[in-house]
């Protein structure tokens, strides 16, 4: 058993700058369990992680693993125990090939050569790594190294694992199995596995969830029960499973009566005698497809032409990555681009600044080709700004009052102009400046990272904000609050917005056009109806759906004839009444 007794831990605890993290938490995990910790961006989950892990140590309070007290003494032993996986793989991901980084754990626990090989063994069966074990870990995608990162972590045979937000940077189907994967591992190894998510969908199949609001565990349960509770958890900034809001509501209506629902298929299975008892009803003939129109511009602001790229080319290693795209970006619009994982997402909008030149095709600004000489790239940059999908590799200084003033401060603006372009980001992203302009960046939660590398491409002022996978790492308030910005600034100064996912969601569902990239071909593009009524095809292309299409998928097996083009719960419920629903 692992047990938390009144833990309490500040950063600069006794310091004039003391930030509070966790208060008094008691907290028990048995052998063997699955327990789920949520909370919103600053909550206390990751601070809780590094203390169970002996990478922090309490300011007040005690730590006891299976009745050994974690102590400085101790902290090897309780490594050996309590394994960590982290949000970033590559945090934690040390030698070059697979199987060396799996074996450097038990390596340096100094184990004989033979239980060192019976380990990785296990290890790399365990997680399916059998046909990557000579490969580079730098030809790994994401989903492959998270795999990686957790084998190693395995191979030491800890008894307590701690997964610290490993989905956030995943696509949709790798984040499945990693979950699924938590199933096999408890019941091949025995291993207790502590899940810290934002995503409630995720929770559903753990055995225990804890609640973290403010430090403190504010409240505790199975997944129904805590679901159950939806106006509770939607005043600390969490949300329920949309089946879950659904499912009340056609409680409400008296059209079912079956409780909390937690899963699609619990909702379809609730639904099939009113279905079945419905008269048959002639097939609904799908919506005509319609153009989009792009813009009224003649020119687009962003023009893209037969693009090609790859990555280590002319060597054994190369690896495709952009194959002959052609796309705009019009003034004043927000194009949503889609794709899966390796689908040249990420790739393309580098080339939309100039961080990356085009050597086989052409890009256009303004009407200019940027690979022309005497481009100035400089002015582009500081038009057309990035806030990339790990925020980490873009934060410059240690507090954060001093990052986002970054461009302020090399324009040479007076301090009174700089300092307002920073309060005006900062509040804008959602953070006081009084309490986080002199904050120290590393102890801001990811999801606040987030938001203040945000705030230093905002204090730029640009005119072209590009956002890459913007809502990793970010809470439920988090993501609305963020979509709620974004109107704002499209409102405010007409800004071009381009919104870089895998999944549709709240943020790509404010797009006027979106795009799909697929191995580095544009597949398909148009409006997100347009889009959604054809979710299989999404599926294939590894493209995560909205929620309210997800289940509207499910629910068609009974309901044929429900649209799948729903961008949310109140389409949704609209929809499935109109199948002829009723008490």
């Amino acid at each position: 058993m692992l047990e938390v007794s009144k833990l309490s831990f500040s950063y600069n605890a006794g310091r004039a700058d003391e930030v509070p993290a966790l208060h008094t938490l008691d907290l028990q995990i048995d052998s063997g369990e699955l327990l789920a910790v949520i909370g919103h961006n600053g909550s206390g989950k990751s601070t809780l992680a590094k203390l169970l892990v002996g990478m922090l140590q309490p300011t007040e309070g005690q730590i006891v693993v299976d009745g050994l007290p974690s102590t400085p003494s101790s902290i090897w032993e309780i490594r050996r125990r309590v394994g960590m996986v982290f949000q970033r793989p590559d945090d934690q991901l040390i030698a070059n090939t697979v199987i060396d980084d799996i074996a450097f754990g038990p390596e340096n626990l100094g184990l004989p050569r033979d239980e060192i090989e019976q380990r990785v063994r296990e290890a790399v069966e365990a997680l399916d790594l059998g046909g990557r074990i000579n490969t580079q870990i730098s030809d790994l995608s994401g989903g492959e190294k998270q795999r990686v990162a957790i084998a190693g972590v395995l191979a030491m045979r800890p008894n307590y694992m701690i997964w610290d937000e490993p989905t956030t940077m995943i696509a949709p189907q790798q984040a499945r199995n990693l979950i699924a994967l938590a199933h096999e591992l408890r019941e091949h190894t025995g291993v207790s596995i502590i899940h810290i998510t934002h995503f409630m969908h995720e929770i559903v199949a753990f055995d225990r969830v804890v609640v973290m609001d403010g430090g403190r565990k504010v409240m505790e349960g199975t997944p129904r029960e805590i679901f159950a509770e939806a106006d509770a958890l939607r005043a600390i900034g969490l949300n329920v499973p949309l089946v879950t809001e659904l499912g009340r509501r056609l409680e409400r209506r008296g059209i079912i009566s079956a409780g909390t629902l937690i899963r699609n298929a619990e909702l379809v299975e609730a639904l099939r005698p009113k279905a079945a008892a419905l008269p048959a009803s002639e097939p609904r003939p799908e919506p005509r497809e319609e153009a989009v129109p792009a813009a009224e511009q003649a020119e687009p602001l962003i023009k893209v032409r037969d693009l090609r790229f790859s990555y280590m080319a002319g060597t054994p290693l190369e690896q495709l990555a952009l194959d002959g795209v052609d796309c705009e970006v019009y003034e004043g619009e927000t194009l949503a681009i889609l794709g899966g994982s390796q689908a040249g997402k990420s790739t393309l909008v580098e080339f939309f600044n100039g961080l990356r030149r085009a050597g086989k095709g052409h890009v256009w600004y303004r009407g200019r080709d940027v690979g022309e000489s005497g481009f100035d790239l400089s002015q582009l940059r500081r038009e057309v700004g990035i806030v990339f999908q790990q925020p980490e590799s873009q934060l410059l200084e240690d507090i954060v009052g001093k990052d986002v003033s970054y461009v302020p401060r090399k324009k040479k603006l007076p301090p009174a102009e700089s300092r307002a372009l920073v309060e005006r980001a900062l509040t804008d992203v959602g953070l006081d400046y009084e309490t986080y302009r002199l904050r120290y960046i590393y102890a801001l939660s990811g999801g606040q990272k987030r938001r203040v590398a945000l705030a230093g491409v905002l204090a730029a002022d640009p005119k072209v904000l590009i956002l890459d996978e913007p809502v990793a790492g970010l809470d439920p308030r988090g993501r609305s609050e963020l979509a709620d910005l974004i109107r704002k600034l499209s409102q405010r100064s007409g800004l071009t917005v381009v919104l870089v996912g895998n999944t549709i969601d709240e943020l790509s569902e404010l797009a006027d056009r979106a795009l799909v990239l697929h191995k580095g071909k544009v597949v398909r593009q148009g409006s997100l109806r347009q889009l959604l009524r054809h979710a299989d095809d999404l599926h294939a292309l590894g493209l995560a759906l909205s929620e309210a299409a997800e289940l509207a998928l499910d629910l068609r097996t009974i309901f044929p004839n429900l649209p799948l083009d729903l961008l949310d719960l109140d389409e949704l419920e609209t929809a499935l009444l109109a199948q002829g629903l009723a008490v």
